[in-house]
């Protein structure tokens, strides 16, 4: 007896636990017509029903059903619009693009930066390699507010031409007053491949990895 007792009662909480587990989160449609239906099955047919009662709560399922479709609508049309970009994304292989990042590819002996000043500036541009240590010193000058071309022609301090790869430039932009001036730099890079990480492309140049939100420019 005390067996069979144990194994019933085991049963039943095994049968308790599984069922929990299949109890949904979020009440969806579906269990709103199933909670509507069985309220309606549960009625007192003695008393009086306000009729008020049920438009409401047909109006409050209408407004669900419609709520989840516009949810799996705009969820399509998010997965369109990201199946767009990939592929526009893709056409940049092979192009040289502008980006707001501050590493550029030092290639053929040269590289070309693009420096926005917000007022006028006395420049200077420093340029770093790969382990971080300078190897060049650009004095641009006092340049005024706007749009300027920053050339490097790929030597250090003593002329010595250095090797291609990836290097790092930083801005210092002060104002005659000693203030520092907003200022944005643009570097440019070839565009080896793109890579697509969830819901965010980056384009691949020399093995880095910089968001395409960051491109500012596209040349042929």
């Amino acid at each position: 007896m005390d067996t069979g007792l144990t194994t019933s009662a085991t049963s039943s909480t095994s049968s308790t636990s599984s069922t929990d587990k299949t109890i949904k989160k979020d009440l969806d449609k579906d269990a709103f017509l199933m909670l509507l239906v069985a309220q309606l099955k549960n009625q007192d047919p003695t008393q009086s029903q306000d009729p008020n009662q049920m438009v409401e709560q047909m109006t409050s399922f209408s407004s669900l059903e419609q709520a989840q479709n516009t949810n799996s609508t705009l969820k399509a049309i998010q997965a369109q619009n990201q199946a767009l970009l990939q592929t526009e994304t893709v056409g940049l292989v092979g192009k040289t693009v502008e980006t707001t990042s501050p590493q550029f590819e030092l290639t053929g002996g040269s590289a070309t930066m693009r420096l926005d000043l917000e007022g006028q500036a006395n420049v200077t541009v420093t340029i770093k390699d790969a382990n971080g240590a300078t190897v060049a010193i650009l004095n641009k000058g006092n340049l005024g507010a706007g749009s300027h071309s920053i050339d490097w022609n790929g030597r250090d301090a003593n002329g010595n031409a250095l090797a291609e790869g990836t290097y790092t430039a930083s801005v210092s932009a002060m104002d005659a007053t000693g203030n520092s001036v907003t200022n944005t730099l643009a570097t440019r890079a070839k565009v080896d491949s793109v890579l697509f990480n969830g819901d965010t492309a980056y384009i691949v140049a020399g093995g880095r990895q910089i968001p395409l939100s960051s491109v500012t420019q596209i040349y042929a």
